[in-house]
């Protein structure tokens, strides 16, 4: 069988690359291990600026919540920030995947579940995808959008070693309307837990429509050395038992059908070569302070799509021309990104003082959410939020001092 573009892994990233390919009448494959409709462990927080770039989007939103409430990790300091406009939507990773499948196999592009690719063989004038079937399938491009541990990644050599990763766990539990409306009120509020009993990192609790998302996530590049390991399990029901105990849980809420998950946190160097792009969390593509990475995922499968368009009409597939993909993304949020990595290892120190400051001062708390969670652009933010967090500084010390 031969296609122009096979992608391969049919989450965010892939089904958007293919839903743009297909609609520019390119003859585009994807495939995917498994069969869809299917689950993908994750919270399912997207910013809203996922929707406002890609509209089509909101048929498969399942809620909407209009605020947040954070938590320090001695739960002494809280700070409510609540809007009118959407904080964080929600979705079901089941439903908006499939979601997205679904648009790209009506732009024309065709889709088979259920093939593992095992190896993938760049040659001059085409690439070669075998399948665990013994099937094998000819293009003349590959799109890598299978993960984390990408298999496209590591048979063209673009993968590397990953030494810094997120580990989480999370369990999607029913809830029904009446529970929802009295635990998290009708704006939906979101509950952050920074550094939730010692971890370097944090704990999310989302409401969604008829369920809620609880989950706990680590970055083990901020773990301290000098620190017991304790598993995340076990950290995880002291979290459970603190929100009953808090009352932000009903005290007969169950621990069951947990998932784990690990994200690579920094994108690789390289997203391409000669016939072949990474995207999503193949290519590394992850907000390295929440671990969120849809929005980077279908913006990634965008620039592909755009860029191998391209690449087929001038008949160029060589690495030279699709560098600019790498260029693209990098200016897209890629910067964003590499600046936001820098502050990765504050996960493993104090956090009390700045859930403090946002709690005294709702601009503050607003640029730290904001660039933290990608909502707006750090680099654009950083240097109001910098003078913003010594402005806050020298008021506090004065008021140290008057005491």
């Amino acid at each position: 069988m031969t296609y122009d573009v096979i992608v391969v892994g049919a989450g965010p990233a892939g089904s958007t690359a293919a839903k743009n390919l297909a609609e520019k009448g390119i003859k585009v494959l994807l495939l995917d291990k498994a069969t869809f409709p299917r689950d993908k462990p994750c919270g399912g927080g997207l910013p809203t600026r996922v929707q406002k770039r890609f509209p089509y989007i909101e048929p498969f939103l399942n809620s909407v919540s209009y605020g947040t409430t954070m938590f320090s990790s001695s739960l002494r300091y809280k700070c409510d920030l609540i809007r009118e406009k959407p904080f964080l939507e929600m979705v079901l990773r089941t439903d908006f995947d499939h979601g997205l499948l679904s648009l790209a196999q009506k732009a024309g592009a065709t889709f088979l579940g259920g093939k593992s690719v095992v190896d993938v063989v760049v040659q001059k004038d085409k690439v070669s995808v075998m399948l665990e079937d013994g099937q094998t399938m000819e293009t003349q491009m590959v799109i890598g959008s299978d993960g984390m541990h990408s298999v496209v990644a590591e048979k063209t050599n673009l993968s590397k070693k990953l030494e810094v990763l997120c580990i989480s766990l999370m369990q999607e539990q029913p809830m029904t309307p009446k529970q929802l409306t009295t635990f998290f009120t009708k704006k939906r509020m979101i509950y952050l837990f920074i550094k939730a009993h010692g971890i370097a990192g944090y704990a999310w609790v989302f409401p969604k429509k008829n369920s809620v998302n609880i989950g706990i996530g680590e970055f083990q590049s901020a773990v301290s050395k000098e620190r017991p390991k304790i598993p995340l399990k076990e950290t995880y029901e002291k979290f459970i038992a603190t929100l009953q105990e808090k009352k932000l849980l009903p005290a007969d809420f169950p621990i069951e059908n947990l998932k784990g998950a690990t994200l690579p946190i920094f994108p690789l160097e390289n997203t391409c070569g000669d016939r072949v792009l990474l995207c999503g969390d193949a290519a590394g593509f992850i907000n390295p302070i929440t671990g969120e990475g849809i929005y980077y995922a279908m913006v990634s499968g965008q620039i592909a799509a755009d860029v191998i368009a391209e690449g087929l009409s001038s008949h160029d597939l060589s690495y030279r021309f699709l560098s600019r993909y790498q260029t693209l993304w990098d200016n897209d949020f890629g910067k964003d990104l590499k600046a936001l990595g820098r502050f990765n290892n504050q996960w493993g120190k104090d956090s009390e003082r700045i859930v403090r400051l946002m709690m005294r001062d709702k601009k503050f708390a607003r640029l730290i959410i904001g660039v933290t969670g990608g909502q707006i652009s750090f680099r654009k933010y950083r240097t109001p939020l910098i003078l913003r967090y010594v402005y806050l500084s020298i008021k506090n010390l004065f008021r140290k001092k008057e005491k």
